[in-house]
This record gives structure tokens, C-alpha cells and sequence, in this order.
């Protein structure tokens, strides 16, 4: 076909085969730099966009963080439950002074600690009982007067009460459901623990949880402590559940302002001064050595002042550290002037658990 017109004759036609390489070439490199650059610049408003969308983020609080970016360390919160611990206190409308069972629960948490004692009653269930609705506004009066104490110790409080037969294990789930650390609990003093066939609520709540579980008569004001006489059978050292307690007796005499007197089954009590050193709260202790459960007898009846508490340290039965004479504990301390006594079972079935009371410098 002829082209009378040059303006319409392809330009092709004009053009060699070099030129036309050439001016390809040209092309695909323009094309490939221009791609290139307007990714570059994607990707720099991407950024930017992100940084933008964190910050307001960050600044709005509606957005949950990253599970990849947890706002603390896990070993921080760890850290800050082991000086704090949740503490469940279950107590009955007629309890024996029911304010220093209290009272002994807020010293054992850190004096600026913001989680609350748990206060928990068990009714049984009366569903028939024409004066149920008495009852519960007793409970609720009760509630008031020691969440009074707490105000006066700093401490918050949040109160429960349940209707359950089983009491024992009504605590225990409440235990659950508050993710407790620790259970605070009255006892008489007089009558032996870890009897389970006798069905009583201490001993079936101790079959039931592997939470600590601090038995507590207190016989004086708290403030009147001046003392903490701690009995540590053998190899308890070597449960997992040792440094917590010791920890925790550290920071009750710490707040109570109380010296420390700690009994050993062992000549060495060197050993037991290190371990203790290892514990965080510096406060000092006195350290002896007793041959055996008569001798301590007789030793808290000589040497015991009524102003003291005696913690002993336990652990259920089958646990290393067990001993049968732990039993014989109310009957062994009867005659020991010290008015106030105490049961420390100690925290099983978690092993990494005490790291978190250990010195780490």
C-alpha cells in the first residue's frame, strides 16, 4: 500500500533496526526505574502510616497491645504478685477475733500493694430458714467492720459470701475463681491438723489445693508482736514451696517491726542463715539448734515470751519435710507462754515458683 501523504507513512519506515533497539531498551529502563522508585516511596508511606496508626494507638488506649509486644515482662508481673500476693481470707460471722486474722493478712502483703484481701463467708445452705435473710445481713455487717480495718491499714477489700453445705470445698473454688496465692485461715490452736477422716474444713481444704494455707491463732493485737519464733523441721529447706514461706515471714515481722528467732533439726544452722540471707527483705535472724521435738518443747516453754507468735513451717503429708510430729504441734506448744500460733503450709506442685523470693545480685 502506497502513502501519498508523509504524515501518515509509519514512522517504522523511517527508522533502522539499531535505532529501534536502542529506543526499546530506553523504554524498558525508563519503565523499570520509575517501578522501582514509586515502591521505594510506597513503602516509605506504608512506614509512616504505621508509625502514625501506633502512636495513636498508644495515645487512644482502644487497642489491646501485641501479644508479640506485651506491655510488661512476664517475670515483672511475677515479681509483683510474690510481694503482693492475692490473698483469700474465708472467716465466719462468729469467729474469735476475726480483726487480727485480718490484720495478720495485710501484713503479710507489701504495705504498697494494690491488690485487695479477698473476704469470703460460708452460709450453709438454708433454704428453709425463715430468718436467711437475717443471716445475710449480719454477714453483710460483719463484712463492713473488717473492710473498716482495711481502710485503716490501706488495704482494699473485696467481700463474698456463698451458700454451700460443703464449706470446705466452697473455699477452695473460690480459691479458683479469685486466682488466689495464698489462703489465710483461724484455727483454735488446740486441735490437730491433716486429719482428713475427721472431716473438718482445715484439713479438707489442705487435701483439696495446693496453695499455701496459713493457720493462725493470734492471741494479742497484732502490734503487740514483738517477736516471730519459727520452727523449721527437716528438710523442709528442700520443698518448693520454703522460700515463699520464708519470704512471707520476713515481711510480716518487717511491717510488725519483730525480731526473728528461728529452731533447726540440724547442728549446722550456718546452712539455714545462707538460705535465709538468699530471700529478699533484709531483717536479721537469731538461729539455734534442737535435737528434737522434746527439746524444742521444752525450749518454747522456757524461752518463749507471750507476746511472741510461733510460726511452724508444714507441708502435707507424703510432701518432702513431712513429719509425723507435726501432728502433735497444738498439744506440743500448749504450755509455751506464747499466746499466738501459727501453722505455715507451704506451696506445692509448682518448683520455679520460689525463684521469684531469691536475691538475684
Amino acid at each position: 500500500m502506497a502513502y501519498s501523504d508523509p504524515i501518515l507513512r509509519p514512522a517504522v519506515t523511517s527508522v533502522g533496526c539499531g535505532e529501534m533497539t536502542t529506543f526499546a531498551l530506553t523504554v524498558v529502563s525508563s519503565v523499570l526505574v520509575a517501578g522501582l522508585l514509586l515502591v521505594l516511596a510506597g513503602v516509605g508511606i506504608k512506614r509512616r502510616r504505621s508509625t502514625t496508626s501506633t502512636d495513636e494507638t498508644r495515645e487512644g488506649g482502644f487497642s489491646p497491645p501485641s501479644p508479640q509486644l506485651p506491655l510488661f515482662d512476664t517475670e515483672d508481673v511475677d515479681d509483683a504478685r510474690a510481694i503482693d500476693p492475692r490473698i483469700l481470707l474465708p472467716v465466719i460471722a462468729d469467729q474469735a477475733n476475726p480483726d487480727r486474722l485480718f490484720d495478720l493478712a495485710c501484713s503479710i502483703k507489701h504495705r504498697y500493694g494494690d491488690e485487695p484481701i479477698h473476704l469470703f463467708t460460708v452460709r450453709s445452705d438454708t433454704r428453709d430458714d425463715p430468718n436467711g435473710d437475717t443471716a445475710a445481713d449480719e454477714i453483710a455487717a460483719f463484712h463492713d467492720e473488717l473492710a473498716e480495718v482495711g481502710r485503716d491499714r490501706t488495704t482494699a477489700v473485696q467481700t463474698g459470701t456463698s451458700r454451700d453445705d460443703d464449706v470446705a470445698e466452697s473455699i477452695v473454688r473460690m480459691a479458683r475463681e479469685t486466682d488466689a496465692d495464698l489462703l489465710v485461715m483461724g484455727w483454735d490452736g488446740t486441735r490437730p491438723v491433716l486429719d482428713a477422716s475427721d472431716g473438718r474444713t482445715i484439713d479438707r481444704v489442705l487435701s483439696r489445693t495446693p496453695l499455701p494455707v496459713y493457720l493462725a491463732r493470734i492471741g494479742d493485737p497484732l502490734s503487740a508482736i514483738d517477736r516471730l519464733h519459727v520452727v523449721v523441721p527437716r528438710q523442709t529447706d528442700h520443698h518448693e514451696g520454703f522460700y515463699e514461706a520464708i519470704y512471707n515471714v520476713k515481711q510480716l515481722a518487717d511491717v510488725l517491726d519483730a525480731g526473728i528467732s528461728v529452731s533447726v533439726f540440724e547442728q549446722n544452722v550456718q546452712q539455714y542463715r545462707t538460705l535465709f540471707d538468699l530471700v529478699k527483705i533484709d531483717i536479721p535472724a537469731e538461729f539455734a539448734s534442737v535435737a528434737s521435738w522434746r527439746d524444742l518443747q521444752s525450749s518454747l516453754e522456757t524461752e518463749t515470751e507471750p507476746e511472741e507468735l510461733i510460726v511452724t513451717l508444714a507441708v502435707r503429708e507424703g510432701e518432702i519435710g513431712w513429719d509425723d510430729e507435726l501432728r502433735t504441734v497444738p498439744d506440743r506448744f500448749a504450755d509455751a507462754p506464747a499466746r499466738s500460733l501459727a501453722l505455715f503450709f507451704l506451696r506445692e506442685d509448682e518448683p520455679d515458683h520460689d525463684d521469684r523470693f531469691l536475691r538475684t545480685e
